[in-house]
């Protein structure tokens, strides 16, 4: 996020940032949650709508705290 405000309250807070191109998946988390999320999905084989609901929860629910950690150390965010 480019807001100067934005960049006021983490200069202030002395939160270290990068700016990254606009799509850049090797340095995005996120996509590796929904890769693990899509597959949980396909194992799950969910064929209705009514059932729909209860998979997505089941497949979040598989995500752990190590996952995110590991997601992060994997895109150098932490070490």
């Amino acid at each position: 996020h480019h807001a100067k405000v934005v960049k006021n309250l983490l200069d202030e807070k002395h939160i270290q940032y990068l700016y990254l191109p606009p799509y850049s998946p090797d340095y995005n988390p996120i996509e590796n949650m929904w890769s693990k999320i899509k597959a949980n999905m396909r194992k799950q084989k969910v064929r209705t709508a009514a059932l729909l609901s209860e998979a997505i929860r089941k497949a979040f629910s598989t995500i752990r705290t190590s996952d995110c950690m590991g997601w992060f150390r994997a895109c150098g965010y932490v070490q």
